[in-house]
């Protein structure tokens, strides 16, 4: 498997994860259910640690993820899931060579389709 995280760098993460939440605080659909973040600095930190450690890096705090259980809780949808993923795609492609930004989106590709899932489920039980 290709070392992904290292070819794009911590640093790079970083700054991919950055640009996308300053995006995000402006989007019509996505602003609100991330209104609930009240320490924008700490929740980039956790989320350049998860795509980091998703991209294949070493990881370098204990943190507990609830990917799904988090994005419920926030009221993700389908529809909010698919405005996420073209937002952050637009962003991850402008950051990277298209190689590194491919191999990066197929995991966010992953996730959501198992975030996806999880809403079926979900609200097949409600």
């Amino acid at each position: 498997m290709k070392d992904v995280a290292g070819e794009i760098g911590l640093e790079r993460v970083g700054q991919v994860v950055a640009d996308f939440y300053a995006a995000v605080r402006e989007h019509p659909t996505l602003k609100t259910p991330f209104a609930r973040v009240t320490d924008w600095e700490h929740h980039e930190r956790i989320l350049t640690h998860f795509w980091w450690g998703t991209l294949g890096g070493a990881r370098y705090m204990e943190y507990q993820y609830r990917v799904a259980e988090r994005h419920m809780t926030a009221g993700f949808t389908p529809a909010l899931l698919e405005d996420w993923h073209g937002l952050f795609a637009g962003i991850v492609q402008a950051s990277l060579p298209a190689e590194l930004a491919e191999a990066w989106l197929e995991r966010a590709r992953n996730i959501g389709t198992s975030l996806v899932m999880m809403h079926g489920w979900h609200t097949s039980q409600t």
